[in-house]
């Protein structure tokens, strides 16, 4: 991994740990923390089993800001570059598109641009494609990823909306509206 100059990631904790997969005590668990530009401070958990192969990424911001809901319109090519961190307990959607990422239990978080999230979006609706049972189904599929080719363009305005219980997920711009729900809990504190 090539870093900006003048960032470092700092080894929080490592541990061997027992493997979901195989269930040999054989998965190494690294936790990092790292200040990301544009970010701010995340925390990323790299797990690799030396048995069977089992691995996973996840990543999120280090500060929750709880029950939390960002909004952000592309309404250029240049948006397409936006940095991106969607937590393993975030949901993404694309209502233009019909479209949604939720978690499930073996969610990963990721960090990519908003480009990325259209071809992750891309992959799935293509993979589904394939599997279409009548023309209707094929036609709905093809319409969707032209709709998908005009985002990919910058061609077609569209929005994305990242809805996190635990607040640990992030669009990198300006342009980006946040909301939190705070709870009555938390606002005692």
């Amino acid at each position: 991994m090539e870093l900006p100059e003048g960032a470092s990631v700092k080894l929080l904790r490592e541990e061997v740990v027992k493997c979901p997969v195989c269930g040999k005590e054989s998965m190494k668990v690294s936790i990092y923390s790292y200040d990301m530009p544009m970010i701010g401070p995340v925390i990323m958990v790299v797990g690799k089993c030396s048995e069977c192969g089992y691995k996973f990424v996840d990543i999120r911001t280090w500060e929750s800001k709880g029950d939390q809901k960002i909004e952000f319109k592309v309404e250029d090519e240049k948006d397409l570059n936006t940095l991106v961190l969607r937590s393993s307990t975030a949901s993404l959607e694309i209502p233009e598109l019909q479209a949604e990422l939720t978690p499930g239990p073996a969610s990963q978080g990721f960090l990519t641009t908003v480009e990325g999230v259209l071809q992750r979006f891309k992959d799935i609706i293509e993979y589904l494609c394939k599997d279409a049972h009548d023309e209707k189904e094929k036609a709905e599929c093809e319409k969707r990823l032209e709709v998908l080719k005009e985002m990919l363009e910058g061609k077609r305005k569209f929005t994305i909306i990242i809805r996190d219980p635990e607040g640990h997920s992030k669009i990198a711009s300006e342009k980006a509206k946040e909301e939190v729900k705070r709870s009555e809990e938390g606002m005692k504190k």
